[in-house]
């Protein structure tokens, strides 16, 4: 890596939105460990902020200006544009930063130093922060805020990343690209960054936080952004059910069809009406989930025989289940059948997406 006192390979990015007065500072400090691109987002910020940015400016950073306020992921995919255009194929990569000065410039410099090395090896994984949770200067509502956030991403994704919301990250040269597709514009936009990851591998860093700067202003919105971040943590999920209340539809449909106008005239038109139009259903839903779910290059041959296997198992346990439960319970079968398939359903993602609809890198 480069030594000490000499220019970094990575370039700086950071977001800002009326920032505090001593982002000038902590600009400098960075200016000073031999990051010398640097880029600046005003993201709308007020007018009796401008002074910072024309500081900076004057310092030597590139400032780029939003005429108001677009969220953060729309600046820092500003900033990204910015980079391909003018550092891309020369440098090691991007390192979002906070406005605030919380990531320490020791912390900033080991994320470089895993760029220049993955640069060397031919290697290009995201590298994001993992806070000290330990810490006295991070809250308790942080706290479980993160965990539950961890909590759902592993779950839903099986990916055993720490701290989801953490905005130091790492984007090496050949993945900036990509990022730029990402649709996001707020916060969330750094839980959408990993998502788009997670299959190329994340590679963490553990840093360290800092006191709080009490002239820092918050832009977190709590209900609204939150809710956002869940929307893409469960974004797949919700896909993953629609296309199966899709399938379920056609299904019905199908077999109300058969059985009233097509199959008047077979012996057993209910179970050859049900064969039938479960086979359609069913591959209507297997093209679905392989390309609007988990967008797979798996081989077809392979992930559909495994598909119509586990339709065949989950249908076949489901109505066994059904059936002793009704007995056993002396209950209704509908609602026993809602339960039951409903942790079907679960099982079944998670299957899916671990067995059969695997991505190879």
């Amino acid at each position: 890596m480069v030594i000490d006192g000499m220019k970094k390979e990575s370039v700086i990015l950071i977001p800002a939105y009326d920032p505090p007065d001593n982002l000038i500072m902590y600009v400098a400090d960075l200016m000073e460990a031999g990051y010398e691109d640097i880029i600046v987002v005003d993201d709308g910020s007020r007018d009796d902020k401008q002074y910072i940015f024309d500081t900076l400016e004057d310092g030597g950073c590139r400032v780029l200006h939003h005429d108001k306020n677009r969220g953060k992921g729309v600046a820092i995919k500003s900033g990204l544009f910015y980079y391909t255009g003018k550092y891309s194929g020369h440098a090691d990569g991007v390192i979002t930063v906070n406005s605030d000065g919380v990531d320490l410039v020791e912390d900033i410099d080991r994320i470089a130093e895993i760029l220049h090395r993955q640069k060397l090896e031919g290697r290009s994984n995201i590298v994001k922060g993992v806070r000290d949770f330990e810490s006295p200067h991070i809250t308790g509502e942080s706290i479980r805020a993160n965990n539950l956030m961890t909590m759902i991403f592993r779950w839903i994704f099986g990916a055993k990343v720490r701290d989801v919301l953490c905005g130091l990250r790492g984007i090496p040269d050949a993945c900036v690209q990509k990022c730029l597709t990402f649709p996001e514009k707020t916060y969330a936009y750094d839980c959408a960054l990993l998502i788009g990851f997670i299959k190329d591998g994340i590679e963490e860093v553990p840093v360290r936080i800092p006191p709080q700067n009490p002239e820092a202003e918050t832009h977190f919105r709590k209900v609204e952004h939150t809710f956002l971040i869940n929307v893409v943590l469960w974004r797949k999920l919700i896909i993953f059910g629609g296309t199966s209340i899709i399938a379920a539809v056609v299904d019905i449909f199908l077999f109300w069809y058969l059985t009233k106008y097509v199959l008047t005239g077979v012996r057993y038109p209910i179970i050859v009406g049900t064969v039938i139009a479960r086979i359609i259903s069913a591959t209507l839903n297997y093209n679905l989930s392989r390309k609007l779910v988990f967008k797979t290059n798996e081989s077809k041959r392979k992930s559909f025989s495994q598909f119509f296997a586990l339709t065949a198992i989950q249908c076949a346990i489901s109505a066994m289940s059904v059936h002793f439960l009704e007995m056993l319970i002396d209950g209704a079968a509908v609602p026993i059948k809602i339960v039951i398939d409903l942790f079907l359903f679960f099982v079944a993602y998670k299957i899916q997406d671990k067995f059969i609809f695997v991505s190879k890198k």
